[in-house]
């Protein structure tokens, strides 16, 4: 895959639109029986949250493992994070998840089409070209998916399982498994179907730092082979947008998804 970068400057000026929500647990190797805390979190210092008191949107958060599952509770404004709380009841792999109910924004036509442009969304800025709408602001539905991979114990699997989102990132090989210089195979599905040509974007912080950068695009498969350089927390990103099936409320919508996972 293309290895793609922006300027500094051109990512700075589309930041504050394009706040990524991902979920960090406390600890990513919780105990089964344990009680794991997690932060939903928004902005783009990964691995810190930017923005807080957004739970009133959160669509039940909760965590998925092999026949079980359970709900986050106890949820409320952690400092710059929501937060909530669950008890790992089963073993092996463990997925925590959360999704948010829709929202709107209507950005200028220049900021519209800079995040456009920094997510990677080339179709739409072609569509808009096409059809005279470049000039035009951009009303957007925009609605988010998150998930994490936990490991309880051994591996079993579970992590490569779909959850039944609108649009996931799914491993297709166990992220526990990973050392510094693999890749992790993944495949984005949208409405359970293959998403192609969607720009990757990786997230990584360790004990020397941080940083932030696109990767790549998925093939017609949806599938994306993810670089792990280095030990340490890893986000992995993207964004699929199409117009509004709902034309009265927005010209687009959006849907994000993110996956959070550690390598040791």
């Amino acid at each position: 895959m293309r290895k793609l970068s922006f300027p500094l400057a051109a990512l700075s000026a589309v930041s504050a639109l394009a706040h990524d929500m991902y979920i960090m647990p406390g600890t990513f190797r919780p105990d089964s029986g344990a009680k794991v805390t997690v932060g939903f979190h928004v902005g783009d210092a990964f691995p810190e949250s930017e923005v807080a008191g957004r739970i009133a949107r959160l669509r039940e958060p909760k965590l998925i493992w092999k026949n079980g599952g359970a709900a986050f509770t106890n949820l409320r404004i952690d400092g710059k994070r929501d937060a909530g709380d669950a008890v790992v009841a089963g073993s092996g792999h463990v997925i925590a998840a959360v999704s948010t109910t829709p929202s709107l924004i209507t950005l200028a036509p220049a900021k519209f089409t800079s995040y456009l442009k920094h997510e990677g969304l080339t179709p739409t800025i072609a569509w808009r070209a096409e059809h005279g709408e470049s000039a035009k602001p951009g009303k957007e539905r925009y609605s988010k998916f998150a998930k994490a991979i936990l490991l309880s114990g051994v591996g079993n699997g579970f992590a490569t399982a779909p959850i039944g989102y609108l649009i996931e990132i799914v491993p297709e090989a166990d992220p526990y498994a990973l050392k510094a210089g693999d890749s992790l195979p993944i495949q984005v599905l949208f409405r359970g179907k293959p998403a192609a040509d969607l720009q990757i974007e990786s997230a990584w912080a360790g004990p020397t730092g941080a940083k932030k950068t696109v990767v790549g695009r998925t093939g017609a498969d949806g599938r994306f082979r993810f670089p792990v350089p280095a030990a340490g927390r890893f986000r992995i990103h993207t964004i699929q947008m199409e117009r509004c099936a709902e034309p009265a409320v927005a010209d687009w919508e959006s849907f994000w998804a993110s996956l959070t996972f550690e390598v040791r």
